[in-house]
C-alpha cells in the first residue's frame, strides 16, 4: 500500500518542525528532547484528521501481533485461554514464547478466542487466500502440475 499526501510533503514539513527550539551542544549538535504534546500540539485540525484517517486505514490494512499480543488485545488472560483450549496455563506461556508455532496452534488459539484464522499470500500484484484448515479441506489444483498429476493418475 502506498500513501500519497496530495499537494505537499506534509511529513517532511512536520518532521522539520521537530528540531526547532532544540538546544545545541558543544559540538553544535542538537541535544535534549521535546514532550510529545509539544510536537503534536502544533498540528491543526485538518492535518490531525488526515493523520488519524491514515493511521486508521493502516491499522485495518495490517496489524501484526504475536500470540501474546493477540490474546491481550482480545482481553484474555493465559488462564482463560488455557481453559478454552483445555490445556494448562504453562502450555499457553510456552506457545507465546515459542519462535515458531505451527499453523494448527495458531488456528486453535484464534478459534478459542472466537475468531477464524485466515492465511493470505501477498504478492506485488495480488493477494491469495490459502485455506488454513486441515489438509482434507484443501482443494485439488485446477490445472495440472507437471510431475504430480502423472503420479496421482498412476495410483
Amino acid at each position: 500500500m502506498v500513501w500519497e499526501i496530495n499537494g505537499t510533503d506534509e511529513f517532511a514539513e512536520w518532521f522539520g518542525e521537530l528540531g526547532r527550539g532544540a538546544k545545541l551542544g558543544s559540538g553544535g549538535q542538537e541535544v535534549g528532547h521535546k514532550e510529545f504534546g509539544q510536537i503534536v500540539g502544533d498540528i491543526g485540525p485538518v492535518r490531525r484528521a488526515r493523520i488519524d484517517a491514515i493511521k486508521h486505514a493502516a491499522r485495518t490494512e495490517a496489524v501484526a501481533f504475536n500470540l501474546a499480543q493477540l490474546r491481550k488485545h482480545r482481553r484474555l488472560t493465559q488462564v482463560e485461554l488455557a481453559q478454552r483450549l483445555e490445556r494448562a496455563q504453562a502450555s499457553i506461556s510456552a506457545m507465546e514464547t515459542s519462535r515458531d508455532n505451527l499453523l494448527s496452534t495458531w488456528r486453535a488459539a484464534v478459534e478459542a478466542m472466537g475468531g477464524q484464522l485466515e492465511l493470505v499470500a501477498v504478492f506485488h500484484d495480488e493477494r491469495i487466500t490459502i485455506p488454513a484448515g486441515p489438509p482434507a479441506e484443501v482443494p485439488e489444483p485446477t490445472r495440472p502440475i507437471p510431475g504430480i498429476s502423472e503420479a496421482r493418475s498412476a495410483r
